[in-house]
């Protein structure tokens, strides 16, 4: 609904006076950052210069106040950027609750003890994303305060002055998310703070567990939710830094792409990592770990591999194998020597009465550490040096080493896991892989686990928050491992069992999850991406008809062609480029992709193939196989259809599409 003239003229005014505060404390901060960084120059000079001069008590006093000193500085310095970054657009949408008008935008911007805009992730301004006019309430740390909406208005602002704004209630298929929605995609994932619906909100403000595990259809906004919610977190805990909270992605295309919403929301980046290269920190023994989308393309490109074993290595199974095959490893362990260091003597007896009763209930290898510590505090003082050196030695006296390679090697020659497996496999061949610079991806996670069992959990404690996106893709075990490896954190996992690219494990639901990890269980069962032609398509794959479509159609249906006509791809290609800014061809298998991209990358210069070694790539045209896919979106998409039973690579080939999509059958 349009404004009146009155009411226009009432909203610019309120613009310009907000403006002109931001512009007023920007000179201000500044010209305080400016004096402060010399004073505490300063400051740091005098102590370096007379730190002769203090005893301990006053070094001590004087380093707290240059440690307050420095964190008062990087206060004021975040909130200049957050200013700076809001000053052309401080405000997005406003609400009257009570007969007070609450303006929501960003970051707060304040005028003495008035707010002229509340932060979005303020208690008050969840009412902005929950309600509608009528009846509301927000949370307060009294309880709940209740009370009516009376006007709730969105705003367009540019360069610091109004270009759009008009009333609106909570529907979802309000102008302000239908003109987002229709809008061609970036080169980098968006935030959504000006559009963030009642369902995604729910997520993102979550307050009733720590931990949560959502399942979102393709398209719902997992990933910007999941950002988002970081960025509430960091707002509302006082603990919590951006260096405190880890991210899982799928791959360090995904990472890229997610790379621009944290700061856009005045947060710092957090840590990121994929599961491949937070294997390799925990496996030294290997110069690196195959990536998960190198592991999935193993398959689609079909090589000779047993699939039978990979699946065995992967399935649930493995974890009690791996236990009890570590069990019955330690108690065949033992001292076969007795023990000499520098003419110091024990009996074998007794340190394998230390070794398997005293301490029993510790890691097997983490023994070994304790006796040592025992033997060097009772006749070598503690020496460091000394304990190495016991160390070793004691190593050296039993029928066991430390070589985590051997020892894995030895799971497969055992008869505990033929037994277990129940099926021929070619022993020779799997040690063959092992003995590679590489460690195949299926042997990531178990070997892993058999280090924990082993020597204990590597535990990172400074983690408190860790995200884990695309959750389909990581197996009980990886939960179980990375549950205990980070025991200090809360945890937010997102999924959609639907987009499964992994043909060797799949949930039937990521319920499993809500208990290992004492969580909460949510669903988010619309999707934002895709025309409702598209979403139709997609159903059509899996048997699906609780999707809902939100984007207004365009009325554009999905095009077929034969896959005999596959010569036509380049009128298709061009047709595509002069309507929309992004373009993806997708492929089953990187050969299929490597085939198409030769055909046109010397014709078009912004041309980019997406494989498992990508970081970077042109959005106006990418080709990649479909499982390299995940996570992206773009407006136009051309899948060449090899993907024969494999239903779910297809489906998640066919959401990535925004406004329009071409198959070749």
């Amino acid at each position: 609904m349009e404004l009146t003239k009155e009411d226009l003229k009432q909203e610019e005014k309120k613009l310009k006076e907000t403006v002109k505060e931001i512009d007023y404390q920007l000179a201000n901060m500044g010209s305080d950052i400016f004096k402060d960084k010399d004073n505490l120059k300063e400051f740091q000079e005098y102590i370096w210069g007379n730190r002769s001069d203090f005893d301990e008590e006053e070094l001590n006093d004087l380093v707290y106040d240059n440690d307050l000193k420095i964190q008062i500085l990087d206060n004021k310095t975040s909130k200049f950027r957050k200013l700076t970054k809001v000053r052309n657009n401080p405000y997005f949408g406003s609400f009257i609750f009570n007969d007070e008008k609450i303006y929501v935008g960003i970051t707060s911007v304040k005028h003495d003890l008035d707010y002229l805009v509340c932060d979005w992730r303020a208690p008050i301004s969840s009412m902005f994303y929950d309600f509608g006019v009528g009846k509301a309430f927000y949370k307060t740390p009294d309880g709940e305060e209740k009370g009516e909406i009376t006007q709730k208005r969105q705003y367009t602002i540019e360069d610091a002055k109004l270009k759009h704004v008009f009333d609106t209630n909570l529907n979802i298929d309000d102008d302000m998310l239908q003109d987002v929605l229709a809008s061609n995609s970036s080169d980098k994932m968006k935030n959504i703070v000006n559009t963030i619906q009642q369902e995604q909100n729910q997520v993102i403000r979550n307050n009733t567990n720590s931990n949560i595990v959502v399942q979102g259809i393709a398209g719902s906004g997992k990933t910007s939710v999941a950002l988002h919610r970081i960025a509430f977190l960091l707002y509302k805990l006082d603990y919590l830094t951006s260096g405190n909270v880890l991210i899982f992605s799928p791959n360090n295309v995904f990472t890229e792409y997610i790379s621009n919403v944290l700061p856009d929301l005045g947060e710092d980046n957090t840590m990121q990592t994929t599961f491949h290269q937070f294997a390799r920190a925990f496996i030294p023994e290997y110069e690196g770990v195959e990536p998960y989308s190198t592991f999935v393309e193993r398959y689609y490109k079909g090589k000779k591999q047993d699939n039978d074993l990979i699946t065995f290595k992967l399935s649930d199974k493995m974890k009690t194998l791996i236990e009890n095959f570590v069990t019955v490893y330690a108690k065949a362990a033992e001292f076969t020597e007795d023990f000499n260091y520098k003419q110091k003597y024990i009996m074998k007896s007794e340190l394998n009465q230390l070794l398997h009763d005293r301490y029993e209930d510790r890691p097997l290898f983490d023994r070994f550490d304790l006796i040592a510590e025992k033997v060097n505090n009772t006749y070598f003082k503690g020496m460091e040096k000394d304990f190495l050196g016991i160390r070793n030695r004691l190593f050296k006296l039993t029928n066991i080493k430390r070589d985590y390679k051997a020892v894995y090697k030895a799971l497969y020659k055992s008869i505990l896991f033929q037994r277990t497996y129940g099926k021929d496999f070619d022993l020779k061949d799997t040690l063959e892989r092992l003995s590679t610079d590489t460690m195949p991806y299926e042997d990531s996670t178990p070997f892993i686990y058999m280090k924990c069992l082993l020597e204990g959990y590597p535990y990172q404690v400074a983690m408190r928050q860790v995200v884990i996106d695309e959750a389909q893709d990581y197996t009980y075990l990886q939960y179980f491992m990375i549950r205990k490896i980070f025991k200090n954190a809360n945890f937010t996992i997102l999924g959609d069992v639907n987009q499964t690219v992994n043909p060797f494990y799949k949930y039937d639901n990521l319920n499993k999850l809500t208990k290992l990890f004492d969580a909460e269980y949510i669903e988010l069962t619309k999707t934002y991406r895709s025309s409702p032609e598209i979403i139709e398509y997609a159903n059509g794959i899996l048997g699906l008809n609780h999707v809902s479509a939100i984007r207004r159609t365009m009325h554009l249906p999905v095009l077929k062609h034969d896959i005999k006509d596959l010569q036509h791809i380049g009128k298709d290609i061009k047709y595509l480029k002069d309507k929309y800014r992004s373009v993806a061809i997708i492929t089953k298998s990187i050969d299929e992709a490597q085939l198409i991209y030769k055909s046109f990358k010397d014709k078009y210069k912004k041309i980019s193939i997406i494989d498992a070694n990508t970081k970077k790539y042109f959005t106006e045209l990418v080709v990649t196989p479909a499982y390299s896919a995940k996570g992206l979106e773009f407006d136009a998409c051309i899948i060449v259809n090899n993907f024969d039973k494999d239903k779910y690579l297809f489906y998640v080939a066919v959401t990535r599409a925004q406004h329009e999509l071409i198959i070749y059958e």
